[in-house]
């Protein structure tokens, strides 16, 4: 091997040891791609049990009870100094449930919009606290079945809720079974009937609120059997 072809080889052996330190070090030092989500699709996401409160009535009960909570949290604290510096906020003497404001809503309404990288953000932390109310089985029925809720004002759906009554009774015409699912007082005496009874309504609607974010939650699948239509 002569001098010249020695010098070559060692040359090239070096340039590919520099050329993979330089390789792996660029792996190593590579910038993590991180995708980033609204806090709106990340609570969708992540957190089913709560929906963000739609409403923009500053008396609506979910906004109450949420203002309530955001409130007492910084009822120790100045103008100035409460987690989201509200240019309205006023240190509360005491805690009650009353009317939120309407910057209290808009906060909601722009912070829900806003990215983050994931759960642990104190944002969407504070947005889940201050901004979300329970799921209800109404929302699960809105969103995945395809059907409505049965109006429960007079005259309304006056045929479906007929045909709504007649399923109830006949899944809850069991042999051997003393009671009826929703365990109306005069059981006995209603299942014979034809007439639809006004307290049917009220429970389909009183179960229609219950929480609930799961489908195969019971009360969600009784609501949707007996108080819905196509």
């Amino acid at each position: 091997m002569t001098t010249a072809f020695k010098a070559a080889s060692t040359f090239a052996a070096a340039g590919t040891a520099t050329a993979g330190g330089i390789y792996f070090g660029t792996d190593i030092f590579k910038e993590k791609v991180v995708t980033k989500k609204t806090i709106a699709s990340l609570l969708r996401e992540k957190y089913p049990q709560k929906r963000l409160i739609s409403s923009s009535s500053v008396s609506d009960l979910d906004w109450k009870k949420a203002y309530k909570t955001y409130r007492e949290e910084n009822k120790e604290r100045n103008k100035g100094q409460d987690t989201w510096k509200l240019d309205g906020w006023d240190r509360p003497s005491e805690v009650q449930e009353v009317d939120t404001t309407a910057e209290f809503i808009s906060r909601c309404n722009s912070n829900k919009l806003v990215e983050v990288e994931g759960e642990q953000d104190p944002l969407y932390k504070q947005v889940l606290r201050y901004c979300t109310r329970d799921t209800l089985v109404k929302d699960l029925i809105e969103e995945s079945s395809g059907k409505r809720l049965l109006n429960s004002t007079d005259g309304q759906d006056t045929e479906a809720w007929n045909t709504a009554w007649g399923v109830y009774k006949t899944n809850n015409n069991v042999s051997g079974k003393d009671k009826d699912t929703w365990e109306f007082s005069d059981w006995s005496e209603k299942k014979g009937g034809d007439t639809l009874p006004q307290g049917f309504k009220t429970k389909c609607d009183e179960k229609a609120k219950v929480p609930a974010f799961e489908l195969e939650n019971e009360n969600y699948k009784n609501v949707l059997a007996w108080c819905t239509k196509d």
